[in-house]
């Protein structure tokens, strides 16, 4: 059911979810005209559909919490490792070269790649996901190897802070894209939708043919609502993707390094010790 729900077109599953309410519909018609001479059934629809629809109501609402909640924390991941990045490439340019310089070029190669993690589709993003990890343990080996010999000093806990802060967004962010909807709370919404769509056909038997047009509107909204649950919850091959703004800026907020003996750029004014130009 997974494989369903994750890989499968949108598009497809919208048409299987509008038929199965159509046919529930269809069959909650034919059940009911055989009791179509009931004098008391009439009396207890209202309550009936009420109850049946106010609580589809309430799992619609619950799973798009969930799946919504899902997108914010994604959206929320990409601005905090952004920032993250940014602050240790800032950090570490205060430490004495080699080992700043090295230090800052593999966070903006770092920062690279996690861009193109955000803008790839679901076949590449493992394959970028593997090459961030390799990123991040050469930047936890190499921040420990460059203020091994400061250790003991403010700037070293800066820098290592830093670091891991970086390393700990980017795992989570990787995570918070592989986890999902659970299946059973997917498959309790659409069975719900089902059985609430065979009480209609079955409230309505007795005016089948007038009613068909709204009952299939209705349906068809609900089937936007279950498409739309979906789609929030597809964070590798969905329509609604989260915003890569944040780290795109980052990215362009880099200066390439300086060559030796060149002007300073009048935006990035150098220090007379020579530092190197901090990130704005």
């Amino acid at each position: 059911m997974d494989a369903i729900l994750n890989t499968w077109p949108l598009g497809l599953i919208g048409l299987l979810s509008f038929a199965g309410l159509m046919g529930a519909w269809e069959f909650g018609v034919r059940l009911g005209s055989r009791s179509a001479d009931d004098p008391h059934r009439d009396a207890a629809h209202g309550y009936i559909l009420s109850g049946v629809f106010g609580l589809l109501a309430l799992l619609i609402g619950f799973t798009f919490g969930m799946a919504l909640d899902r997108y914010e924390t994604r959206r929320t991941l990409v601005v905090s490792e952004a920032n993250a990045i940014g602050t240790a490439e800032m950090r570490v340019q205060l430490l004495e070269a080699p080992a700043g310089p090295a230090l800052s070029a593999l966070l903006r190669d770092y920062a690279r790649t996690r861009l193109l993690y955000g803008q790839a589709d679901a076949a590449r993003k493992p394959q970028l996901a593997a090459k961030s990890e390799v990123l991040r343990e050469r930047l936890q080996a190499d921040a420990l190897a460059g203020v091994a010999p400061i250790r003991t000093t403010p700037l070293a806990a800066l820098v290592v802070s830093a670091i891991n802060e970086t390393i700990d967004i980017g795992g989570e962010r990787e995570a918070a894209h592989a986890a999902r909807l659970p299946a059973t709370v997917a498959v309790v919404l659409f069975v719900y939708a089902v059985v609430a769509a065979g009480v209609v056909g079955f409230a309505l038997s007795g005016s089948s043919r007038s009613h068909r047009p709204v009952s299939a509107l209705m349906f068809l909204l609900l089937t936007l609502a279950l498409t739309l649950i979906l789609d929030l919850d597809r964070p590798r091959g969905g329509t609604i993707q989260v915003s890569q703004a944040p780290m795109e800026g980052l990215v362009a907020s880099f200066r390439p390094p300086a060559t030796p003996g060149s002007p300073p750029s009048p935006a990035t004014p150098v220090s007379p010790a020579g530092a190197a130009p901090s990130r704005p």
